[in-house]
């Protein structure tokens, strides 16, 4: 039986109701930025308790960001309304996030500014997804020229080899030298071109049930003979038996192939691959971590672009084939790196709900 409530407080009652249940992060401030009330979102958000800053000045922003703050800060005094500001806001532990907020003053019966509340919605997801969607349509643009490229340059490449190869294996070639030149040069932009093919075509070839753990150690393996000539170590770790996702095996594959690739190569002699799988929610986090040469910022910036490489024969296009296989798995990668210390690779995949032995 439901509990009859005196019209007098029902709209008291609702308001409640609105500011304990809302979704989106309630709080109020007074005139000299000291919290008053907060809702549960609130502290959720920013992982304060209302008993731990009510009527503190605690900065829920970056302090990068102090002079917006002050200028809005000014507005509102002065009675104005602040609609759907991008902000970056500060949790309880420092970190970061994207938020969304509208603020209003609160005025007393004399229309003079009395507080201000803040309604703050969390938009770090919805930012995500726009990335993500910009880097997708970004992949599939370079998809199409690249195979239009790889055909148009194949071709006459194939011609040109023929002909190399006859001038070498003449014995009277008074030009062997540039033709042997010629000919790694070729070899070099046949690897352009096939890795361009790569980019090009669909890397989910199949939806089927995949065990991640399984395809890293079979890449492992591979990797031995050069683990062990560059002393090496990799350890696999995981907190989960055999963690599911859907795809293609052999897309898989080749993205854990070019970032072990990567990996080893930043290593040269001597150092450790650490490989860890958790759960956070309905994804899969894969982190690939090597004590390798690092990269600096603008590195790091840098590496998912076309023919970019820090290796001198490398063709650029290996991380961005990884991150596109990603993509196409409904994933997310990005990487992490220091120069001179440690680079990390970091990649989330959705988990399937089938277990495999």
């Amino acid at each position: 039986m439901s509990k009859e409530l005196n019209p007098d407080n029902l709209s008291s009652h609702y308001l409640d109701l609105f500011f304990n249940q809302s979704q989106d992060a309630i709080s109020v401030f007074d005139m000299n930025d000291h919290i008053i009330t907060c809702n549960p979102a609130f502290e959720k958000m920013y992982g304060w308790t209302l008993e731990e800053c009510v009527g503190k000045p605690i900065a829920f922003y970056s302090t990068a960001d102090i002079e917006k703050v002050i200028e809005r800060r000014k507005l509102l005094y002065q009675g104005h309304s602040l609609a759907n500001i991008r902000v970056t806001e500060q949790r309880k532990d420092g970190s970061l996030f994207e938020a969304e907020i509208n603020m209003t003053p609160i005025f007393n019966e004399h229309h003079e500014v009395v507080a201000i509340s803040n309604i703050a919605h969390d938009i770090t997801s919805i930012l995500q997804a726009e990335h993500n969607q910009l880097e997708l349509e970004r992949l599939q643009t370079m998809s199409t020229i690249a195979a239009n490229v790889a055909h148009e340059v194949r071709n006459p490449m194939t011609a040109i080899t023929g002909f190399i190869q006859m001038m070498n294996q003449d014995a009277a070639n008074p030009y062997a030298f540039f033709t042997e030149i010629m000919g790694n040069e070729i070899d070099r932009v046949n690897q352009i071109v096939t890795d361009f093919l790569a980019l090009a075509k669909p890397t989910v070839h199949d939806n089927s049930p995949i065990s991640i753990r399984h395809i890293i150690e079979e890449i492992m393996i591979e990797f031995d003979a050069e683990f062990d000539e560059r002393a090496i170590i990799c350890h696999l770790n995981s907190t989960l038996d055999h963690p599911t996702i859907h795809g293609s095996k052999s897309s898989l594959r080749q993205m854990f192939h070019n970032i072990l690739s990567n990996s080893s190569e930043a290593i040269q002699h001597t150092g450790t691959i650490e490989i860890s799988l958790t759960a956070e929610d309905d994804l899969l986090c894969i982190c690939i971590e090597d004590d390798g040469i690092g990269m600096d910022e603008a590195t790091v910036n840098s590496i998912d672009q076309p023919f970019f490489s820090t290796k001198e024969d490398g063709t650029g296009l290996g991380i961005l084939i990884a991150k596109k296989i990603i993509m196409d798995h409904k994933g997310t990668l990005w990487v992490e790196s220091q120069q001179s210390a440690w680079t990390k690779v970091w990649i989330y995949l959705p988990l399937a709900n089938e277990t495999l032995d």
